[in-house]
């Protein structure tokens, strides 16, 4: 029963995880805006690239979704499937906010390789999902069901 109650609380951690990163992709949307408006007054704040930053607007919103829907989909999570869901999530989403801010960022050994773990990381939560969905379909019988339809 305490395995099941610990799983549970992931789910709820990374639905939590979600819903803040789509928060904080929203409000990146007031700079998106500015920016179309007035790049001058953009530049103030020391964004360099508007590309960069629709992209960590859109980033953020996409795969806080894909997180939030995941927490709510698939229950009682194993932490080794929703933490590198979750961190890879927010690493990969804030890759383009620095490049936002820092265009010549991804050309820097560190910034590749901190991107590198990050896709590494997200990649292992959504092979690990996915391997978990399919062995809990194949259980319960639920996959001779889908390859009929």
């Amino acid at each position: 029963m305490r395995r099941r109650q610990t799983r549970a609380k992931t789910n709820e951690i990374l639905v939590l995880s979600g819903v803040t990163e789509i928060a904080v992709g929203a409000l990146t949307g007031w700079p998106y805006a500015l920016a179309i408006s007035d790049r001058e007054k953009v530049r103030k704040l020391g964004i360099r690239s508007v590309p960069r930053l629709r992209q960590w607007h859109l980033d953020l919103i996409a795969l806080g979704a894909l997180t939030t829907l995941i927490g709510t989909a698939v229950p009682n999570l194993p932490r080794h499937v929703a933490w590198p869901l979750a961190v890879g999530a927010w690493t990969n989403a804030n890759a383009f906010g620095l490049l936002a801010f820092n265009p010549d960022a991804d050309q820097h050994r560190a910034y590749k390789a901190a991107v590198g773990i990050s896709f590494a990381t997200v990649s292992w939560g959504c092979v690990s999902l996915a391997v978990l969905t399919a062995g809990r379909m194949r259980a319960s019988g639920r996959t001779d069901r889908i390859r009929r339809s």
